[in-house]
């Protein structure tokens, strides 16, 4: 049934309400609120017929109401009025990422760590899916005469390493050969291409050196592996605990779900493109009943993108997270460009 003009009103008012107070909202709390241009006998004959179209419910013997996920549903893509981020706000967040502006990893997660402590939710991102993603740099370093570290950066913008040791010392001109078939062979391939066969013909190309080269060859490898897939985090998760719309065993129960890092990771990579805001049993995951997620990506030039939101009760300032989370999104997004561009720009005056 469609609502008319002032049911809409009156459910966006309520709504505006319990997410203020977290208590059930009367007629007579919404008087003032609408102008006093609705009498509180016809408000509450209202509230009356949008809880028997399943928009609100009355929490145990209260004379309030209290909006139900279908009305944050309906608020969510047509009532509600966003409250767009003050120049001061923007100001903020710039201050924030740039200083992280030289590391992606560290990017992401000072970004992560901002949403957390401005939204009292627990902020969750993940990096860019790299399967597509091409090589831009390896290096190998040595660690010790038995052992060296291997530097992979990829078109996602992220810098992984990893440790090798080999079964006995290695010279640096094996080294800095290694380092140069790598480069040869590898960089400009997307990581999707590189597979077990791939490694298998360097350690035949490499010749006597193959088997020695084994051990920084297979690092090679999980590095790969690595950064094809899509990597998630989050920052403060303690929140929950402190939150009084989550009882000790509802937040017991998310925490052990967003421990499942694999589990999340699938729910957050199939999300289509652009923002979304997902309620509580829109997941199809009990755990994440009386909750909701805002998740939107960022984009890194037409190429491989990440996940940037938040995850909270379903009771949550939704018209000032989702322009923030926004922002966060774009201003990751563009910062990520630019380290890229200066990567690729060093890459080729080296060559």
């Amino acid at each position: 049934m469609e609502l008319g003009e002032r049911k809409q009103r009156i459910l966006s008012a309520v709504i505006d309400v319990f997410i203020r107070t977290g208590e059930p909202v009367g007629s007579k709390a919404l008087v003032g609120l609408l102008e006093n241009s609705v009498s509180s006998a016809t408000i509450r004959n209202d509230m009356a017929e949008l809880a028997a179209m399943g928009y609100l419910e009355q929490p145990h013997t209260s004379a309030g109401r209290i909006p139900t996920a279908a009305a944050f549903r309906l608020y969510i893509d047509r009532l509600m009025k966003r409250n767009e981020l003050s120049d001061e706000d923007r100001r903020g967040i710039d201050g924030i990422l740039t200083h992280a502006a030289d590391d992606p990893e560290k990017l992401i997660g000072k970004a992560s760590q901002a949403l957390a402590e401005e939204t009292g939710c627990v902020a969750v991102t993940t990096t860019p899916t790299g399967k597509t993603a091409d090589i831009r740099m390896i290096d190998v370093l040595r660690v010790s005469p038995h052992s060296a570290a291997l530097l992979l950066m990829s078109g996602s913008g992220l810098l992984r390493t990893r440790v090798c040791r080999f079964d006995r010392e290695v010279g640096d001109k094996t080294l800095e050969m290694l380092s140069q078939h790598l480069n040869q062979s590898f960089c400009g391939c997307s990581l999707s291409e590189i597979g077990l066969p791939q490694i298998q013909s360097m350690v035949v190309s490499l010749g006597e050196h193959g088997l020695l080269c084994a051990p920084a060859l297979n690092a090679f490898y999980q590095l790969v592996q690595e950064s094809a897939e899509a990597e998630v985090s989050l920052t403060g998760q303690l929140n929950l605990l402190h939150h009084p719309d989550y009882d000790h065993e509802r937040a017991r129960d998310l925490l052990s779900f967003l421990a499942r890092r694999e589990l999340l990771t699938s729910l957050l990579t199939a999300m289509p493109k652009g923002l979304r805001v997902v309620i509580g049993s829109e997941s199809h995951r009990p755990e994440l009943d009386g909750s909701s997620i805002i998740v939107t990506r960022y984009n890194l030039g037409g190429g491989p993108d990440g996940s940037i939101g938040i995850i909270g009760p379903l009771r949550m300032n939704y018209a000032t997270a989702i322009p923030r989370i926004e922002y966060f999104a774009r201003s990751i997004g563009k910062i990520l460009d630019e380290i890229m561009g200066e990567n690729n720009a060093r890459n080729t005056d080296e060559e």
